[in-house]
């Protein structure tokens, strides 16, 4: 197996299994198998239940889902989809996973790959259902919970006998929460323990497991044991997590995708300067994560312009957060020379993945353009400098 196959591999099976949420998990394996293998449409289908849709990522495209199942006789299937296009099918316990390819890239390691990770993915995928019907049954009992705390207002005006009958019906009920509260607030460390104990197997059986490797990964593993075991005693005080948009503030977003792509920035010589940060903390309301994407596929497509660039002048980044109004304006900018007018347009586009690799762009600046128009409700666009290519991100702040 070639570096570059044995990197994908083991990015993509390192994306199995890091959340107990099933559309979560689904979204990071899609969104990584995508981005390792050039695919320029992904989409996960659960299959428990007749045919039902889990995430998909990329330009909706129409392709007959329903009678897919009893077509295999293998785990894997592979249409035409059209002249220049294939689509892959991949068949597993409870699930159906789509991917859509140019006809030029070559399937076989590609279908090899998944193959070699049908059983993690059947693994993974039973942990997230198993995690859902535990909500279920929370969903459950905490309807039961609100119908008995009305019986609990009426048996005590009725006896004190039935007060106490009432009051051991309550503990079960407070029971049940406990175990719904368990099921959110052990999902991360048994996430990381699942990620590091199968990043440590892989790594046994490719014979790449160092000392140092194996002992860092099991501190970790027993770190977040102990976290688990400390927390049982705080479940009944636990607030319950929320899923829902928060107010974030876009300066800590910028900083921290800083500090992610610093050291791979500094392999490739290229310096990141600030132009102008807002003083003023600029708060936005969304879901965790989401603007941190968008700012790191930015500076990855900037980081790869300027390693493909034959300008021999100090490579650099610049970046300013400004505010205007009731908005905010991000800017990033790179002197890698800038972005061919003739497909400057295209950018955004998926199908322009994969035949211009060499502009740094894909599925990463589709995905971004995705989150911040229709997301967040702002505008991205692109323009060409003196020196090279910026990207300009307007989003509404707060009032």
């Amino acid at each position: 197996m070639l570096l570059n196959e044995l990197s994908v591999s083991f990015k993509c099976h390192s994306s199995i299994g890091n959340s107990l949420d099933l559309t979560s998990m689904m979204e990071e394996v899609i969104r990584t198998f995508m981005q390792e293998t050039y695919a320029i449409y992904g989409a996960s289908y659960l299959l428990t239940n007749g045919i039902e849709k889990i995430i998909s990522i990329g330009k909706e495209v129409s392709y007959n889902i329903d009678n897919l199942p009893n077509k295999f006789n293998d785990d894997i299937l592979i249409e035409k989809y059209n002249t220049h296009l294939n689509i892959l099918y991949y068949k597993l316990e409870n699930a159906l996973i789509v991917f859509i390819y140019d006809k030029n890239i070559n399937l076989n390691f590609i279908i090899a790959m998944y193959k070699n990770f049908k059983r993690k993915l059947n693994l993974a995928i039973d942990s997230c259902l198993n995690v859902m019907s535990l909500e279920k049954k929370n969903y459950e009992l905490n309807i039961l919970t609100n119908n008995l705390k009305e019986e609990v207002k009426k048996e005590i005006n009725l006896n004190k006998e039935k007060e106490r009958q009432i009051s051991e019906q309550l503990k079960i009920i407070e029971m049940g929460e406990l175990i719904g509260n368990i099921a959110h607030q052990w999902r991360q460390p048994l996430s990381a323990i699942s990620t590091l104990a199968s990043g440590m197997q892989l790594k046994k059986e490719m014979n790449i497991l160092n000392d140092k490797e194996f002992f860092d990964d099991s501190n970790s593993i027993i770190k977040n044991t102990q976290y688990l075991s400390d927390t049982i005693d705080e479940f009944r005080e636990y607030i319950k997590q929320s899923h829902r948009k928060k107010d974030l503030i876009i300066q800590k977003r910028f900083s921290s995708a800083i500090k992610i792509v610093t050291s791979s920035y500094k392999e490739e010589n290229i310096k990141i300067i600030e132009e102008f940060m807002e003083p003023e903390p600029l708060k936005i309301n969304l879901i965790a994560g989401e603007l941190l994407q968008v700012f790191l596929s930015i500076l990855d497509n900037a980081k790869d312009a300027l390693k493909n660039s034959i300008n021999e002048v100090e490579k650099w980044v610049k970046y300013s957060i400004k505010k205007s109004s009731k908005k905010v304006y991000i800017t990033i900018e790179d002197n890698a020379g800038g972005i061919n007018e003739k497909i400057k347009d295209k950018i955004f586009n998926p199908y322009f993945t994969t035949k211009h690799q060499s502009q740094g762009t894909g599925i990463g600046l589709y995905n971004s353009y995705d989150i911040v128009v229709n997301r967040l409700f702002g505008k991205i666009y692109v323009e060409n400098t003196k020196n090279g290519a910026r990207f300009i991100i307007e989003l509404p702040l707060i009032e």
